[in-house]
């Protein structure tokens, strides 16, 4: 590990002194629904899981940059799931807010982490979460954004070791992501 991070320590100080960052060489990242900036082409997969309303299709498009050292951050990841029209009432403001917090302290209780920030956001006219969780206590921390598009469920992830908290390349992932 120490090898890693002193290689991307030098790396990093390499796209300084040529006036490169890791943000610039990023790509767009489309399908049908979104395109979101990703540092390099994620992997794309599908699990169904079984559920409350029957068996629901996450869309994972996740990318791994833990095993390159030079990315600030070690996951960037985007998940879709489409739920039955009958579940959801884009009207029914505590259903919405239900939905939110079972996403929410699921994410929490799957990892074991802590939640140490949650704030309502939007994208377009759609309700959201940021919120921040403690992995590993303190070891690395956990950005997440959830938004309810109609009957849709968009998760953004980022994972990052401590010492990299509040990078610039959280806020340029997480920023990017635009409906279509």
């Amino acid at each position: 590990m120490k090898k890693l991070k002193s290689l991307a320590a030098v790396l990093s100080l390499l796209f300084i002194s040529f006036g490169f960052t890791n943000a610039s060489q990023w790509e767009i990242y489309e399908v049908a629904d979104f395109k979101a900036k990703f540092p390099s082409k994620p992997t794309y997969e599908t699990k169904v899981v079984n559920s409350a309303v029957g068996n629901l299709t996450m869309h994972i498009h996740m990318l791994d940059a833990s095993k390159t050292g030079t990315e600030d951050n070690l996951v960037y990841g985007i998940i879709s799931t489409e739920y039955p029209d009958s579940t959801i009432d884009s009207n029914d403001a505590e259903l919405i807010s239900n939905m939110f917090r079972g996403a929410i302290d699921g994410a929490v209780k799957n990892v074991k982490g802590k939640l140490l920030s949650e704030n309502n956001i939007s994208i377009d006219k759609y309700p959201g979460r940021e919120i921040k969780v403690d992995y590993g206590d303190g070891a690395a921390f956990i950005r997440m954004r959830l938004y309810l598009v109609k009957n849709k469920m968009y998760i953004l992830q980022t994972i990052t070791l401590a010492d990299k908290d509040n990078n610039a390349s959280i806020n340029e992932f997480l920023n990017s992501f635009q409906l279509k």
